[in-house]
């Protein structure tokens, strides 16, 4: 059943925390500057997609004094500390998904549901569903907050030796991080009831000599200490993440580059309008074509945006969506042939070991708290992470998610003229099948340390991945900054840009760094 305040809910959507910041550039609704604000549809640049490279993008772009528009499809949420926003796996509302009839995600049983602008898009590829945030902050919205970079070995035999290391090491990585406000789990918050599983974890690994690391977080521990008090109604100590943590729990991009972004006065945000289809004009501007949504996903119109410069910040699906239809369709002929090439699911897999011995707490808190990367011994290289089950106070278990470092298994996207519409053609079960036996042969190795644990099958009926990369592979489709080869004011500025898998690391802080190496060098350049 549906929750009763969803209708509230989606009226306060319009009074985000950005509404403030918009309303200090642009005048207050109603006013005559901001109707003309409003209704101007060309700019110096527009950037499609506010997750993390999105974000990046328009912050920098806007310090350099350039006109932008940041053009997203989802909503702006509120901070709601009084009571539940989003849905879960155990409260399902029809917030949660994008445009989806019936509820899918791992685990978690079909329910009907009203289609709208919820907060993530889950697409049915063939043999690989694509999780995707779709909200303003994009992924960020949507994601467990771990902050971590891939090790230089892996990362050196991915990407494109132009693309230095020691740089991202020294300047970007640490920048994201600063401007994120990353940081490790603190003991308090490690050794409270809700994170009794994250201490069971640390020592099952410890006991199969494998070493733990505390790792970065953007989840705001003075938010999880109120709950924790009882002070605010609870969301990431009861494993609340992948639908978002209405309460502010997490420091999302809404709360970090986007609001420094709109307060340049040289950034706008507008909300709820999709980009259906971007191309090139005689003029030689860009263009996008733009669906306008309401809060309840009702078609109010549609507008073309024109720019000299296009970001494509949209994430790796929507991307790739974008820019192969374009290709093949004519708008933007010149595309190369590589784009929609080089994607990969970046080794994301799923585990669970039962632990019917051992007390895991009375719920399982989402925030993770540690991380190994284990290069050997397991087929291919993983970084393994203490994960979440939802509401699992009835199931005695501990969940991992890996990320495995997989060189070789990669999907093309294709349009696809019957329908119109851009598909990932050639992805099979078999390229997620080494990363799952890396990952089973890890969990083993726990078990045998661990007398009492014992491994818990998973009846996925699908393999899935949240963290989709490639498809306009950095050095290949683009140049080392992100332009589009043989499209001048083209580039691209999301997860699309690395090379199907990260390296042995979430994507966000890598996102992230690349586009601010990217967007500085395009701005010392010029374009």
């Amino acid at each position: 059943m549906l929750e009763p305040h969803r209708r509230e809910v989606l009226g306060l959507a319009a009074k985000g925390a950005l509404a403030g910041v918009t309303a200090a550039v642009l005048g207050r609704p109603g006013s005559r500057a901001f109707a003309a604000a409003a209704s101007r549809t060309h700019f110096r640049a527009l950037v499609i997609g506010s997750g993390f490279g999105g974000s990046v993008t328009a912050l920098r772009l806007g310090r350099a004094g350039v006109d932008t528009l940041v053009l997203e499809r989802g909503r702006e949420w509120p901070t709601l500390p009084a009571r539940p926003l989003f849905g879960s796996s155990t409260r399902i509302t029809d917030t949660m998904f994008w445009f989806r009839h019936l509820t899918r995600w791992p685990t978690m049983l079909p329910v009907p549901i009203r289609p709208g602008p919820g907060v993530v898009e889950v697409s049915q590829e063939r043999h690989l569903d694509i999780a995707c945030g779709a909200a303003v902050g994009g992924g960020s919205v949507v994601y467990t907050g771990v902050t971590v970079a891939p090790p230089r070995r892996y990362f050196e035999r991915l990407y494109p030796p132009g693309l230095p290391y020691d740089e991202l090491a020294r300047t970007w990585y640490p920048a994201v991080r600063a401007m994120l406000g990353a940081a490790p789990m603190p003991r308090d918050v490690y050794d409270s009831a809700p994170f009794t599983h994250s201490r069971l974890w640390d020592r099952q690994l410890a006991n199969a000599r494998m070493r733990t690391r505390p790792v970065d977080s953007t989840f705001d521990w003075e938010v999880i200490r109120r709950e924790l008090a009882h002070t605010i109604q609870p969301s990431a100590t009861i494993g609340e993440s992948d639908f978002g943590c209405g309460n502010g729990a997490k420091r999302d991009l809404t709360r970090t580059y986007l609001p420094a972004a709109l307060a340049t006065g040289r950034v706008q945000l507008r909300a709820l309008h999709e980009v259906r289809s971007v191309g090139r004009r005689r003029d030689g501007t860009y263009s996008a074509v733009v669906r306008r949504l309401d809060e309840h996903g009702a078609d109010l119109g549609t507008t073309e945006y024109t720019c000299d410069m296009l970001f494509l910040a949209a994430g790796t699906l929507n991307t790739n969506r974008l820019l192969v239809a374009a290709r093949e369709e004519g708008r933007l002929p010149d595309l190369p042939d590589t784009v929609g090439t080089g994607f990969g699911d970046n080794g994301d897999q799923a585990n669970l070991r039962s632990q019917p011995l051992e007390p895991i707490g009375p719920v399982q808190g989402a925030p993770c708290a540690s991380t190994a990367f284990l290069p050997t011994g397991f087929g291919l290289p993983l970084r393994v992470e203490n994960w979440v089950l939802s509401g699992s106070a009835s199931l005695p278990a501990t969940a991992t998610f890996a990320l495995t470092v997989d060189t070789d298994h990669r999907g093309t996207f294709r349009y696809d003229p019957a329908s119109r519409r851009v598909v990932l053609a050639d992805w099979t079960r078999e390229k997620s099948a080494a990363a799952a036996r890396a990952t089973l042969a890890f969990s083993t190795r726990v078990i045998e340390a661990n007398p009492g644990s014992l491994p818990v099958t998973v009846n996925n009926l699908y393999p899935f991945t949240g963290h989709p990369v490639g498809g306009c592979v950095i050095g290949r489709s683009t140049d080392l900054y992100g332009r589009v080869k043989g499209c001048k004011g083209l580039y691209v500025m999301d997860g699309s840009l690395l090379p199907g898998n990260v390296g042995g690391a979430n994507p966000s802080l890598t996102i992230a760094a690349i586009a601010e190496r990217a967007v500085a060098g395009i701005i010392a350049a010029g374009g």
